[in-house]
C-alpha cells in the first residue's frame, strides 16, 4: 500500500534517480535522510497556528530566516511571539532579508532585542564585505524550533500571508510543510550557514545530534544560492521532471523559466507525460511580470504543456509533484533570479504518495479559481506581442 511505499530501504532509494541525485551532492544538498514526518500545510490559518504553538512550546532555541517580515499587524504579532519566548530564556535568532523586509526598522525589533533576542539583516545594501549586494537576496523561508520541528515553504510574515487574502475578495494561495525527524538537523545546518554569512558568528553550540526517526518519509534538503558551486535545488527539480513518467504538477507565481527548466518541461511532454503548470493571471500579477511570463506561453503551449492562470486569486505557491509520489516544496520561483541569484531552500520528499495526494487535492481545489490558457487566447496584435517579448528580455532582472 501507499504507507509501505513511504519507507524505502537504502537499496531501493539508490535505484530512484531523484534519491540518487540527493545523495550525490552529499552534505551540500543535505543528502537524503530517512525516518521523517512531513505534513502539508496549505492554509494561512493552519500555518500561523502551528508556528505560534511551536514557538510557545520552545525550550532551547528558535531560528528563523524570512525574506519579507512586514511591520504590520501579522508581523508585529509574530515578533511578539518571539519576544515572549526570549523573555522566558529561549535563544531567539531572527534573520530577515534587508531588501525584502525594507520596512522593518530598529524600533520594530527593539522589544525583541531588549528581551534578549537577536535580529540581524541579511546582506544590507552597504554590506561591509561586499557593498551593493542588491541582487543577492535571501529568499528562504525557514522556521526551526529546538532543532526538532521545521517549517519550509513560500509564506513570508505579513498580513496577506496570515489572512490568506489580498483585500476583501482575492485569496492568497501558498504552500508550506512542517518537518520532523533527522532532516531537521540539515535545516539547522542551513540556518547556521546563513547566520554566519550575515554576522560572522559560528553557532557551534547548536550542533546537537539530529532528532531520532519519527516517521516513514525519505527527505532531502536542497538549497541554491550564489555561495554554492553547485545548485542542488535546481538539479533536483530538473531531475524530478526528468524522472516523471505520467504526471507533473508545477506551481509558481512567476513563470519565467530558465532554459534548463523550459527544456525539461518540453522533453517531459515529448515522453508522454501530462504537464500542468499553475501560475497567476493578469488580474493578479504585476503588468511587467505578466507580460514577461506570457512571452513563454506560445512555446510551452505548442509543446503540449497545460497552463492554468488564476482568475482573481494570487498564487504564491512554489511546489512540484511528479508521478503522484515525489514532492518538492520550497521558496524558489520558476524564474532566473531564483535560479541564479537568490538564496533558496526546498524539501524534496521521495516516494510519498500520501503527501502527494494531499498536495494534489489542494491543487485540484484551487483549479476551480483558474482558467486553462490556449494558444487562441494569446495576443495577435504585433505591438502587444512586442511588449511581451521586450518584457521577456527583462526577465533576468525581474
Amino acid at each position: 500500500g501507499a504507507r509501505a511505499r513511504e519507507a524505502p530501504d537504502d537499496a531501493h532509494a539508490a535505484r530512484q534517480p531523484v534519491a540518487g541525485l540527493a545523495a550525490l551532492f552529499g552534505e551540500e544538498s543535505g543528502g537524503l535522510r530517512h525516518g521523517n514526518d512531513v505534513e502539508w500545510i496549505p492554509g494561512a490559518r493552519e500555518f500561523f497556528a502551528a508556528a505560534e504553538e511551536a514557538i510557545a512550546a520552545a525550550r532551547h532555541e528558535i531560528h528563523c530566516v524570512v525574506y519579507i517580515l512586514r511591520p504590520d499587524q501579522a508581523g508585529l504579532r509574530f515578533l511578539e511571539w518571539l519576544r515572549q519566548a526570549a523573555r522566558r530564556g529561549v535563544i531567539v535568532r531572527l534573520l530577515y532579508d534587508s531588501l525584502g523586509s525594507f520596512g522593518l526598522k530598529a524600533s520594530h525589533l527593539a522589544a525583541l532585542r531588549e528581551a534578549g533576542g537577536h535580529a540581524e539583516a541579511f546582506l544590507p545594501l552597504l554590506w561591509k564585505r561586499r557593498p551593493f549586494t542588491v541582487n543577492m537576496r535571501n529568499h528562504r523561508k525557514l522556521l526551526l524550533v529546538d532543532g526538532e520541528i521545521g517549517f519550509v515553504g513560500g509564506r513570508n510574515i505579513g498580513d496577506e500571508y496570515k489572512t490568506g487574502r489580498l483585500g476583501r475578495t482575492q485569496l492568497w494561495l501558498d504552500a508550506m510543510a512542517s518537518v520532523r525527524g533527522p532532516i531537521t538537523g540539515v535545516l539547522q545546518e542551513v540556518f547556521v550557514e546563513d547566520w554566519c554569512t550575515a554576522t560572522d558568528e559560528l553557532l557551534s553550540e547548536v550542533q546537537r545530534p539530529s532528532p531520532a526517526a519519527c516517521g516513514q518519509q525519505s527527505v532531502a534538503v536542497a538549497c541554491s544560492g550564489p555561495d554554492r558551486d553547485q545548485s542542488p535545488l535546481w538539479f533536483a527539480i530538473v531531475q524530478a521532471l526528468g524522472d516523471a513518467r505520467e504526471t507533473i504538477e508545477l506551481s509558481s507565481p512567476y513563470l519565467v523559466p530558465p532554459p534548463m527548466l523550459l527544456f525539461a518541461l518540453q522533453l517531459a511532454v515529448a515522453r508522454g507525460v501530462r504537464v500542468r503548470v499553475h501560475t497567476n493571471g493578469p488580474r493578479a500579477e504585476a503588468a511587467v511580470l505578466y507580460h514577461a511570463q506570457r512571452s513563454f506561453y506560445r512555446r510551452l503551449l505548442r509543446a503540449g504543456v497545460e497552463i492554468y492562470e488564476t482568475i482573481e486569486d494570487y498564487n504564491h505557491s512554489k511546489l512540484l509533484v511528479a508521478d503522484g509520489k515525489t514532492v518538492v516544496i520550497g521558496s524558489a520561483n520558476l524564474d532566473l533570479r531564483s535560479a541564479n541569484l537568490n538564496f533558496e531552500i526546498a524539501v524534496v520528499v521521495i516516494d510519498s504518495p500520501s503527501l502527494a495526494d494531499a498536495v494534489l487535492a489542494t491543487i485540484e481545489e484551487r483549479c476551480h479559481g483558474s482558467r486553462r490558457m490556449t494558444e487562441q487566447e494569446l495576443p495577435t496584435n504585433p505591438f502587444v506581442r512586442a511588449v511581451d517579448g521586450f518584457c521577456g528580455l527583462l526577465s533576468p532582472l525581474l
